[in-house]
């Protein structure tokens, strides 16, 4: 009997392939091949079927099968000419077919391969079964023109591993009515929506669902590119969700306007939707225009945005760096925009020209490609670059882009930006029905090594970031919904930050500043350290518990005991105004006076010096015998607030905030005490640094 294995390659690593939460959640693979399982359906049964995906499992080589059939992206192209070879030299018909060869077929007639599929399937690979059992398959099968999709079968979603995937795939619509400049799915899909029937598509649910699996990502180009088709199907999908229990939750890609379609919004939510990837691209408006990406214009992004998440759905957006009317500035956009929208997950890009594309063409009448091979690139989450931008260097790309990829997934920022989107949940859109997930073995075994791996270890920025996070995003009211989808997401940033670590660097070693932004001036960067959230986080903990209850009951004496070694120092002169500016006493002492401080002053400053200087060898001596002191006669000391001088702009910004909330809670008038401090004894001294930085040089 004949005989098809149908191959998968393996992938490289990006922000779409999550190798890294096999570990975690236990499965091998993100997303199931639709494509080969789809191919694999419309073998006749007279010929065998087999499939192996090398992302799950080695392959083996070894194999019965007389044809072996490899499905191939771009990305995967120099793996699938590797497989080819040595199924060749092991005597077997290789075939290949997929998005790459229907876009580049010229890239694969004269290399290792027999057969080779341009175009859809649906009508050439049954006449290839035929000619193949017929003795005389042809070396190419091209389709000429676009195929109903309706021919498309349930694919075998029965050959892949149960347990493998984190997503199956389901595809309802081929082609996208926009014409986005530089994206290939116009020249390979076409412009016109093709549907398959809702009655089709409910069946490939149901045989995802049948074999246990949990989630379903709808791989069209656009979900609603033909709205009157998506809302027919959302209405099913509720209805099934309904008759089953909701099985099932959904993602798919569509255009931000669907912020513009309430109904539409309201039945993702109902069907069970969770996230939905919108390309938006940029927050540029001049560079949505220049690539004809004039769907994201009709109005302001964050208020769609802000619409979208309101129905509770996470919102995936795809962001380019590199247009033509990018320059160096676009990166620090990039980043405030995302931050601003409480966007997490972004596979941010920067532009490349993919040939045969509308951009490739331009592009290549204006002389601006540069040597490149599409098949070596490294797709979401890389610098790929193959032209010259018009108002950046190559290198300016490159170096923007480094820092704003690491900047996005520092654990900080990415926590803010879960908390963001949960504060947009409208807690009346929990639906009783909506499926968090299944308790059963598996879910159990996740729980036990997301505890194991973000609470019981050694590292303390990944457990304060766990912790953080999940306390900042149930902040306003707690629900199943929150807590799976932030624990998901913080799951899904173990893979995010351990890819851009070892692709960029570490992206806790960045500042939330791009490297080519104006320097701010003494007070923009005063108020953003000193910030209203900061400050009132700190409010928050400072009035909370007994001890300030009961400290509260006496009259403050509003002075502070400041060591006279501190006030020598640049920060210290910085303190001092800062407290006369809230109406607050200074007190000098020297190690010998700390015995009479508790009835001079409400509070003790306590240096902290973690490393020795060069020319501060005399205030660590100072310090060192001060801590010394300091635990002797603890219990007869006003109450202490370190302040360490080494710390980053957080820490000593931490100090003063801690300071002032002992004589005021009015947040602003502890931040125009800090800013005025800042300038009054930061800039006349001609230095361009704050009060932390100023801690650190003097």
């Amino acid at each position: 009997m004949t005989k098809i294995l149908f191959v998968n390659p393996r992938f490289p690593r990006s922000l779409w392939g999550f190798q890294g939460i096999s570990d975690l959640v236990g499965v091998r693979s993100g997303q199931a091949p639709l494509g080969l399982a789809t191919v694999a359906a419309m073998t006749p049964p007279e010929i065998a079927v087999e499939l192996q995906d090398e992302n799950c499992y080695p392959l083996r080589f070894d194999t019965d099968a007389d044809i072996v059939t490899i499905g191939c992206w771009n990305v995967q192209y120099r793996r699938a000419l590797e497989l080819a070879r040595e199924f060749k030299r092991r005597g077997k018909v290789v075939v290949v077919g997929g998005p790459y060869p229907t876009l580049c077929p010229e890239r694969f007639t004269d290399g290792p391969f027999d057969v080779v599929f341009d175009g859809e399937v649906e009508l050439t690979w049954p006449r290839f079964c035929g000619d193949l059992l017929a003795g005389s398959p042809q070396p190419v099968y091209k389709q000429a023109g676009n195929v109903d999709v309706r021919l498309s079968p349930v694919p075998r979603f029965d050959l892949l591993g149960k347990g493998h995937y984190l997503y199956h795939f389901v595809q309802t619509t081929r082609g996208c009515p926009f014409q986005c400049e530089f994206c290939d799915i116009i020249v390979t899909d076409g412009r016109v929506p093709r549907t398959k029937s809702v009655p089709q598509v409910l069946a490939e649910i149901e045989a995802v669902a049948a074999l246990g699996g949990r989630y379903v990502s709808f791989s069209d180009a656009n979900f609603i590119g033909n709205t009157k088709y998506a809302e027919q199907l959302l209405r099913a999908l509720v209805d099934f969700g309904r008759a089953t229990g909701c099985p099932i939750t959904f993602s798919a890609e569509m255009t931000v306007t669907v912020a513009e379609k309430p109904q539409l919004l309201e039945l993702l939510r109902e069907a069970n939707f969770t996230s939905v990837f919108v390309g938006i691209e940029s927050p540029r408006l001049d560079s949505l225009v220049e690539t004809k990406k004039r769907q994201n214009v009709h109005r302001p992004l964050i208020e769609s945005i802000r619409k979208i998440q309101s129905h509770n759905l996470m919102v995936v957006a795809g962001m380019i760096v590199g247009f033509d009317h990018d320059d160096v500035r676009i990166f620090q956009e990039q980043f405030d925009f995302l931050m601003e929208a409480g966007i997490a997950f972004t596979t941010c890009g920067v532009l490349t020209a993919i040939e045969k594309t509308p951009l490739h063409a331009r592009l290549q009448r204006e002389g601006r490609l540069l040597p490149y091979d599409s098949s070596e690139v490294l797709g979401h989450g890389s610098a790929d670059l193959n032209f010259v931008p018009k108002c950046m260097t190559p290198a300016e790309v490159h170096q923007g882009y480094n820092w704003l990829i690491r900047a996005l997934y520092k654990r900080e920022n990415y926590g803010a930006r879960l908390a963001t989107t949960f504060r947009q949940f409208s807690p009346g859109a929990e639906l009783g029905g909506r499926v968090v997930g299944r308790f059963d073995r598996q879910l159990l075994a996740t729980v036990v090594n997301v505890a194991r791996y973000f609470l019981l270890t050694s590292s303390r920025p990944r457990r304060r970031f766990f912790v953080r996070t999940l306390r900042d995003a149930l902040r306003g009211g707690l629900s199943l919904e929150k807590l799976v989808g932030s624990i998901s997401y913080m799951i899904a940033h173990k893979h995010f930050h351990e890819y851009v670590t070892g692709t960029h660097g570490d992206p806790e070693a960045v500042t939330n500043v791009s490297p080519f932004a104006e320097a701010p001036s003494v007070r923009e960067r005063a108020r953003d350290e000193f910030s209203r959230d900061f400050v009132r986080r700190l409010r928050r903990e400072f009035f909370r518990g007994a001890s300030w209850l009961a400290w509260a009951k006496g009259r403050p004496r509003r002075a502070v005991a400041v060591p006279e070694a501190l006030l020598t120092e640049t920060v210290g002169e910085c303190l001092r105004q800062y407290l006369n500016e809230l109406g607050v006493e200074v007190v000098p002492f020297a190690t010998a006076a700390l015995s009479r401080l508790r009835e001079r002053a409400d509070l003790l400053v306590l240096p902290i010096v973690g490393s020795v200087r060069k020319g501060r060898e005399e205030l660590n001596q100072i310090v060192q015998q001060l801590q010394e002191r300091v635990q002797t006669d603890l219990g007869r000391l006003p109450r202490i607030i370190p302040f360490a001088l080494d710390g980053d702009h957080r820490a000593i910004c931490e100090a003063f905030a801690r300071i002032g909330l002992t004589f005021t809670r009015r947040v602003e008038r502890l931040r125009h005490a800090y800013v005025n401090a800042v300038e009054t004894i930061i800039l006349p001294s001609g230095q361009l640094a704050t009060a932390p930085e100023a801690a650190k040089s003097s």
